[in-house]
């Protein structure tokens, strides 16, 4: 995901890994927003959690396993 500071103008980006533990992090504390830290000027810029959820792939669903015993 591409940021942009609101001070210095400079933009980064931000990993999917990064976006991951951010949402779990914003999702625990129930937070609508989560402070990322500008690598060029050092202010705080406020990004949305809303626009941050496209960007991180979805969990795998985990099928059941049938077993022998499941099929009675």
């Amino acid at each position: 995901m591409n940021v942009h500071c609101s001070y210095c103008r400079h933009s980064f980006n931000l990993t999917r890994d990064y976006l991951a533990y951010a949402i779990a992090e914003a999702d625990e504390k129930r937070q609508k927003y989560h402070a990322v830290e500008c690598p060029k000027c050092r202010k705080t810029i406020k990004v949305s959690v809303k626009q941050m959820r496209p960007f991180v792939p979805a969990a795998p669903v985990e099928e059941p396993v049938v077993g022998e015993e499941g099929n009675r």
